[in-house]
């Protein structure tokens, strides 16, 4: 049991705590938002290698898209085109990296991932399956990776509420 439905808002996340920062270059804040989230499931894109007429034998977090070094390396590519440009798309090359590391640094948090890939096949892993329940009293969604799901889902919830309230205030006074 892992992380399931989080990855999604916390590139939402990553893209709301970065705004202030990077707000001068973004011309079009959904394409900023649009990348920052497809990089945060992009690594999942692997379980479309899992469906293929002939799958690997290697675990889910074994393809190249859930190496941590894979997205580090794109983040550092991307931030040295963000540095020596000020156009939007290296912003979108950078948020889309970083949501890609970002969502390995979640899979680390419950299940396993493989930091050190290509070079070594060891795992590595914060808290693997960890259940905080007895199974035969609560049901299922109790394990921590649904806990962990819910809070980061609960704080892309508020950043996205507390946005939408500012948007409603500035048009009131516009009025």
């Amino acid at each position: 049991m892992g992380i399931k439905f989080a990855h999604l808002p916390a590139g939402y996340i990553t893209c709301r705590l970065l705004y202030a920062k990077f707000e001068k270059r973004i011309h079009d804040y959904s394409t900023y938002l649009f990348w920052g989230m497809f990089g945060a499931v992009a690594p999942d894109l692997d379980h479309f290698l899992q469906v293929m007429p002939d799958p690997s034998d290697e675990p889910h977090h074994y393809y190249f898209t859930h190496f941590p070094l894979f997205w580090l390396l794109l983040c550092m590519i991307s931030y040295v085109w963000l540095s020596s440009s000020n156009n939007q798309n290296p912003l979108s090359a950078f948020m889309f990296s970083l949501g890609g590391f970002i969502h390995t640094m979640l899979d680390t948090v419950i299940g396993s991932i493989y930091w050190f890939a290509p070079f070594s096949d060891e795992e590595y892993g914060i808290v693997s399956f960890v259940k905080y329940y007895d199974p035969s009293k609560l049901p299922d969604f109790w394990n921590f990776g649904y806990v962990l799901d819910f809070l980061v889902i609960l704080w892309a919830f508020t950043l996205w509420s507390k946005s939408r309230k500012d948007k409603e205030g500035r048009r009131s006074a516009e009025l």
